[in-house]
């Protein structure tokens, strides 16, 4: 498997795109599929953040991830942000999931940054403490209760 910056493989966005959509709708921070689009455009471009990492293995799109600098409007102060990470779900429980968190905190770590955040709910916690995440609080976001979590990059 091998993950690279969206850049290098741009004919992947609409497909990306469209699953993420499929699966987040407004949760991506955008009312429509055609918008989402055009902000991975954008996002992709990034060598820094904002940035989307993809995996693959023989020229397959397996799943992708953002960088983003704010995903959460009501912690602004916080920055940057593990957002969307979606592997297809024939791909699931075969490493690919960790593989891309653990590319967007190196990604994070080389941009200068020494925390990167996310928020998820449901049962995702624990798969993100099992990768090293530690909770930072729960908060009322969009509707639900969300945790806040956060990785530090930079290690003693």
């Amino acid at each position: 498997m091998e993950i690279v910056r969206l850049a290098t493989t741009r004919h992947w966005i609409p497909t990306l795109a469209g699953w993420h959509f499929d699966h987040w709708g407004k949760l991506t921070g955008f009312e429509r599929l055609q918008d989402y689009v055009a902000a991975l455009e954008g996002w992709s471009e990034g060598r820094e953040i904002p940035t989307v990492l993809a995996a693959n293995q023989g020229g397959q799109l397996l799943g992708s991830v953002n960088v983003l600098r704010s995903e959460m409007t009501v912690r602004p102060a916080l920055t940057p942000w593990l957002a969307q990470l979606f592997v297809v779900p024939g791909a699931r429980r075969g490493g690919i999931g960790a593989a891309l968190t653990t590319a967007a905190i190196g990604h994070a770590r080389a941009c200068g940054f020494s925390t990167l955040y996310l928020y998820t709910s449901g049962t995702l916690p624990r798969y993100y403490a099992r990768l090293g995440w530690a909770e930072v609080e729960r908060v009322e976001y969009l509707g639900r209760e969300r945790v806040v979590m956060r990785y530090v990059t930079t290690r003693p």
